[in-house]
């Protein structure tokens, strides 16, 4: 898949002068959005897992309090990439039946439709969610494919029937784990030879970047292959050379778009690289800094990289987790990261364009993106 260049542009003096914070976010939150990156299990609501948690007799949380302070990172802290995904246990017990499956799929998208998102392309591994019908203890066999198939195909109706009724535009990608094991994926990757795999428009390589890509090539390349975009998490992980897993995902793994991206700043090659190929970046501010993947807000490359032409995007990644919604990450790129209103815009047009679309959908996303937005933040 191709995607059009980012255009370096002059700023429009229309969108120069500032206004009050809470007008801002007010503004953003109404304006339409783009999340390319949002992953359903770090965006369930906490309420509806400890009705699930209750009504299964669950004793891993002793409270909803309890279930979200293990759950979601405080304000202001930076757990580190590892502290980061050490939140993602909290959400491992039973959760029940194709019916909650259906009910997480439809809150996903609505939560994400009251922030102003119109397109969203929500990532999820039916193999978790699976795992989480099931009364096993950590480490147990993966989940038949059988029962991973019933949990993808109740997610795509709960979240296509609430998309529907929102006006949302939706795709679905299918996420693969590396701290999980080859073993553990392969149930979600079969899907690409069931029906319900047409459903998923790319695939996904999340997780311990200290795991190597290639270990996973057998899962994701015949999904690659058979013409699914592939967009790899790499330069998130502050350990390691995270330029070079950015080119290594583009160069050797064929990655259409980088989810996060960002140590791609510290390797002008690699920054030209980006440019040159049009390779979109799925960066998430508060995620990106709660990894410690960026030092602060102020020192997040998403300004930088978009002024050297990479092609942008800003994203929610795991919203409950980082407690944060998109439009509020909006204005703290704004307030915090020193973005203009103008790099704003650009930002959210660039999600447009890196959409996993056909070319004609991707552009009238953009041109929807551009009305609303021209002139809207003066």
């Amino acid at each position: 898949m191709c995607y059009p260049l980012a255009v370096v542009t002059k700023e429009d003096p229309r969108m120069a002068e500032p206004l009050h914070p809470a007008d801002l976010r007010a503004r953003l939150r109404a304006l339409p959005k783009v999340d390319l990156h949002r992953h359903l299990e770090g965006a369930l609501r906490p309420e509806t897992l400890w009705e699930f948690h209750q009504a299964r007799g669950e004793r891993r949380h002793a409270s909803l309090a309890a279930l979200r302070e293990a759950l979601i990172v405080p304000p202001g802290a930076a757990p580190g990439f590892l502290g980061f995904l050490d939140r993602f246990p909290a959400l491992r017990f039973h959760y029940g039946g194709p019916a909650e499956i259906e009910r997480l799929g439809r809150e996903a998208v609505a939560d994400a439709a009251d922030d102003g998102v119109v397109h969203l392309e929500l990532r999820s591994s039916p193999a978790f969610l699976a795992a989480r019908q099931l009364k096993q203890p950590d480490g147990a066999p993966p989940p038949p494919v059988e029962l991973v198939e019933a949990s993808a195909e109740a997610l795509v109706r709960g979240a296509r029937t609430e998309a529907a009724r929102r006006g949302v535009s939706l795709v679905f990608i299918l996420c693969l784990g590396r701290h999980a094991g080859v073993a553990a994926n392969r149930p979600s990757a079969e899907l690409l030879a069931r029906p319900i795999g047409a459903a998923f428009a790319a695939v996904d390589l999340a997780g311990d970047e200290q795991i190597p890509v290639a270990d996973f090539e057998e899962l994701f390349g015949p999904w690659r292959e058979a013409g699914r975009a592939l967009t790899l998490h790499a330069g998130e992980d502050l350990r390691g050379d995270g330029a070079a897993r950015v080119r290594e995902a583009v160069l050797h793994h064929g990655a259409a778009r980088i989810g996060h991206g960002v140590r791609a700043i510290e390797d002008p090659a690699t920054v030209e690289l980006l440019r040159t190929r049009g390779v979109p970046l799925e960066t998430c501010l508060t995620s990106n800094v709660q990894t410690r993947a960026a030092a602060s807000f102020a020192a997040h490359p998403a300004g930088p990289l978009l002024r050297a032409g990479v092609h942008v995007t800003l994203n929610s990644d795991d919203p409950v987790v980082s407690g944060i919604t998109l439009s509020e990450d909006y204005a703290r790129v704004r307030e915090r990261a020193g973005l203009s209103l103008d790099e704003l815009r650009r930002l959210a047009v660039n999600g447009a364009r890196a959409a996993v679309l056909p070319a004609a959908e991707r552009e009238a996303l953009a041109q929807r993106i551009v009305a609303a937005w021209d002139g809207a933040l003066r």
